[in-house]
């Protein structure tokens, strides 16, 4: 990782976990640079990223400001892992659940229809390394992001395939946030995953839905557990 890259993701944090008020003007690009030890150009650079995530409002003889919470990118994974990393926000993850009860299971009655044999191998390959790796939650976690994202691909539709990286962005989010390692939890995530994949396969688009949306609402059952563990954990 580059000096700039590092420090992209310091100042970016930063402001996602209100070192800097929402709406609060940020010191001149001056200040920063001397405060990060920069160069004026690797300073704009960062300014550059970080405003394309809308996290501030870089317009040209106004200074900086922090942007509104609600005008955020929610949809990057890196703002996600920001906001998410430092508090549980219940408000924001039931939002991203809700987003997903409401793409997911259309995408994959799309994908039960039109999935082809390339498809259903690489649907088949993650579920199979999910299954495989039960005890290594790094790699189960990432085999289960690209088995959404393969099923989405299946789907045939440009435009949502276009909307790849913001769904995947969801999922990491959510899941960081729900995941839980027990054997039980584990094994009924592998069978849920393996129930969409088999009405993928055997072409039932009613079934592909229905399992897809038993899926996002187990994963709204973890969240509002979670929820409630970590708030009696801070009584």
């Amino acid at each position: 990782m580059t000096k700039t890259e590092r420090l992209f993701r310091l100042f970016g944090r930063q402001i996602a976990q209100g070192e800097y008020a929402p709406g609060a003007a940020l010191p001149s690009e001056a200040e920063l640079c001397k405060r990060f030890e920069v160069s004026r150009n690797v300073m704009r650079e960062i300014i550059k990223m970080l405003s394309s995530k809308r996290l501030i409002d870089a317009q040209p003889h106004r200074g900086l400001s922090v942007r509104p919470r609600e005008q955020w990118n929610y949809l990057d994974a890196d703002v996600l892992e920001w906001v998410l990393e430092k508090e549980a926000n219940p408000l924001l993850v039931r939002s991203l659940i809700e987003v997903r009860s409401l793409i997911e299971p259309v995408i994959s009655r799309w994908a039960a229809e039109r999935a082809t044999a390339v498809d259903l191998v690489d649907i088949e390959a993650s579920y199979n390394l999910m299954a495989a790796n039960r005890g290594n939650a790094e790699v189960f976690h990432e085999a289960d992001i690209h088995f959404h994202h393969a099923v989405l691909a299946a789907s045939h539709n440009p435009i949502i395939q276009q909307l790849s990286d913001a769904v995947g962005a969801l999922q990491r989010a959510i899941f960081d946030f729900t995941f839980r390692s027990s054997a039980e939890h584990l094994e009924l995530t592998v069978r849920q995953h393996l129930d969409l994949f088999d009405a993928i396969r055997r072409k039932n688009p009613d079934a592909a839905e229905e399992a897809s949306r038993r899926m996002v609402a187990h994963t709204a059952e973890r969240a509002y557990q979670v929820s409630e563990d970590r708030d009696q954990g801070s009584d």
